[in-house]
This record gives C-alpha cells, sequence and structure tokens, in this order.
C-alpha cells in the first residue's frame, strides 16, 4: 500500500472538489480555509502535479484532479455502503425517517401501523424535521419534505406527488360565517400559504381579520377549534375532513409542489427504503405532475 497517499488531506480535497471552493469545504467540514488548502497541497506535493488551476481567486480541477476525484467519490460511496452494511441488523432493519413536522403528526404518525403490516419486522425511527438535512450528519436513511427548497445534487430524490391545498375551518365556523367575512388564520412558516392558494385558485374570500400562529400545526388546530380558516394541505387534513372536524369549503387546488422522500443514493427493489417509499406513494396517493 506504499502507493496510497497520507488519507488526511482527503475529505478536505473531495468537500474542495465537489463546491469548488476551499472556502465552502471549510464551511462543510467545520475547519478553517487554511486547513482545507493545506489538505489540497499535501496532496498535490505527494503526486508532484497539481489537481486544481488557482486563478482569477477561483479554483478549478485539473483533468487529473477530476479523475481522481472522482474515483474517490466511487471509493467512499462503497465504503459507505459497506459500513451502512455492517451496522445493519438483517433480521429487524431499521429505518431513520426525517418527516415535516406537521405531515409526520397529522398524516404519517397515525398510518405507521398500516406501514408495518405491509412491511413486518421493519422499524421505523421516526423523527421530525422540515427543509434542509445533511443525511450522513444526522444519521437520517431517508427524509420526507415538501419540494420548496435545493437540496445536495449528490443526493438522490422521487416526488410522491404534488401538494393540493385550500382552505378548511370547523363545520360550526362555515355555518356562521358562509355568507359573512371569514377570519384567516396565517402560519409564520408558510407566511406565503394563502397569497398562494389565492394565486392559484382564482378565489378571494371577503376577510374581515387575519391571525398568526408559529406554526403551520397550529393554524390547523385554531381552524378545527372555530377560530378561522387555515390552508390546510390535504393529507395534513383528510383525517379531520373524514371525522367532519374540519370541511374544505373551496374544494383543493393542486400547487407545483410536490412532497419528495430524499435518499443518500436510489435503493435497491428489495430493499425496506423502497417498502417505504411504495407504499407513501400509494398511501398519500397525490397527483402526479
Amino acid at each position: 500500500m506504499t502507493n496510497l497517499p497520507p488519507l488526511g488531506p482527503v475529505p478536505g480535497f473531495l468537500a474542495a472538489a465537489r463546491h469548488g471552493s476551499f472556502t465552502k469545504a471549510a464551511l462543510e467540514l467545520h475547519v478553517t480555509h487554511g486547513a482545507v488548502s493545506r489538505a489540497v497541497k499535501q496532496l498535490e506535493e505527494f503526486f508532484g502535479f497539481e489537481l486544481f488551476e488557482r486563478r482569477n481567486r477561483g479554483i478549478y480541477l485539473t483533468n487529473r484532479g477530476r479523475a481522481f476525484a472522482a474515483q474517490l467519490e466511487t471509493l467512499f460511496n462503497g465504503l459507505e455502503r459497506a459500513c451502512e452494511e455492517l451496522k445493519a441488523e438483517p433480521s429487524s432493519p431499521r429505518l431513520s425517517v426525517s418527516c415535516e413536522p406537521t405531515l409526520a403528526m397529522r398524516w404519517l404518525m397515525p398510518r405507521l401501523d398500516d406501514f408495518h403490516r405491509a412491511a413486518p419486522g421493519t422499524e421505523v425511527l421516526l423523527s421530525t424535521a422540515g427543509g434542509p438535512i445533511d443525511l450522513s450528519e444526522q444519521g437520517v436513511d431517508l427524509a420526507i419534505r415538501r419540494s420548496d427548497f435545493a437540496w445536495p445534487g449528490r443526493y438522490h430524490h422521487q416526488s410522491l406527488g404534488r401538494e393540493p391545498i385550500g382552505p378548511v375551518c370547523s363545520p360550526a365556523y362555515w355555518a356562521a360565517h358562509e355568507h359573512t367575512p371569514k377570519r384567516l388564520l396565517h402560519t409564520r412558516t408558510r407566511p406565503t400559504a394563502w397569497t398562494d392558494w389565492k394565486a392559484l385558485s382564482g378565489q378571494t374570500p371577503n376577510a374581515e381579520a387575519e391571525q398568526y400562529f408559529d406554526h403551520f400545526y397550529f393554524s390547523l388546530q385554531a381552524a378545527t377549534a372555530g377560530l378561522g380558516l387555515a390552508i390546510g394541505p390535504f393529507p395534513m387534513v383528510q383525517d379531520a375532513l373524514a371525522q367532519n372536524l374540519l370541511v374544505a369549503p373551496y374544494g383543493f387546488t393542486t400547487t407545483p409542489i410536490d412532497y419528495v422522500v430524499i435518499t443518500r443514493r436510489p435503493p435497491t427493489p428489495d430493499s425496506p427504503t423502497q417498502a417505504l417509499i411504495t407504499w407513501l406513494t400509494k398511501a398519500l396517493d397525490l397527483p402526479r405532475s
């Protein structure tokens, strides 16, 4: 193994190759710009040629640097798979799943028993979060998200369908206010929800007042309690609609936003990850683009 370079600098080189920037690589690795620069220099000294061209205050992979980075990505992906397989428990597979909080509470958790029946023996370790995620750093196998942000290009993603949204309220509130101005309930985590729905549906309910809540979940609870109309994504309100706790007097409008599953790499056909994705797609039954 005398031909191997020092392995310590390799993560710095790979991060710089991915970002095309020592500064961004340093931020990813939580080290200094100088540490990444020294790591690359150490590898260049070992090989005796440059891996990056430095020009106009930017860095650009050389042909040999690009080929080396591609080989390293393949090797590290294989190493990561080997480590995952080593840690896995074949008799009791576990899936660590990160899900949008309101979707997890109002749709996924009430249906996990259905998935356990569809995939016996697979344990789901559920956590809640929204927006960007580092799957490796947080030890997550897959993330369920709305497609309203950019995720790393190295990740695999699969659409579960488009998100339908519409105003919802309690039956008693609608009976009392069907022909009067309405109180519109907003959430600070999705501040444009009403604006988006009005633009998509072409409808503009007459509003007498507006009220704001810190989280989407709270606005839906307020609607259930009869405080006004809230924008409800269909999966998050479908159980309440079925139980007549909510009504959707304006119906639902399909948005350009998808629910997506994000994974480190494409799942194999017989894997627990693919079993969950297949079940999610069928259970959500959302419009397709």
